[in-house]
């Protein structure tokens, strides 16, 4: 007897089941959605590293994972402290970064 494919069924595949749980999937499209939302705000908005994190919804842990494939978005300060910053438009972190 063949099962017949319903709505919740139809999404079982491996690229569905790697989306819901592989952290090498979800954690990039966090970002990307992250800074898709930034967008909104123009292309010099810009947001430190924590607040970037929350607005992401990943962990720290996660970010140090990840950072380097989006580095072309992050300049980072000089100074005593140095903080990351984030950019939605990459070409305005590259100028920023003397680029």
């Amino acid at each position: 007897m063949a099962l017949k494919k319903t709505a919740a069924t139809r999404g079982n595949t491996v690229d569905a089941f790697r989306a819901a749980h592989d952290r090498d999937i979800i954690v990039p499209r966090k970002i990307t959605e992250a800074l898709g939302r930034m967008a909104k705000e123009g292309p010099e908005h810009w947001l430190y590293e924590a607040d970037f994190i929350k607005l992401a919804g990943i962990s720290q842990t996660d970010m140090g994972a990840h950072r380097d494939t989006f580095a072309k978005h992050i300049v980072t300060t000089t100074g005593r402290n140095p903080k990351r910053a984030w950019f939605h438009d990459a070409k305005v972190a590259a100028k920023l970064r003397g680029e």
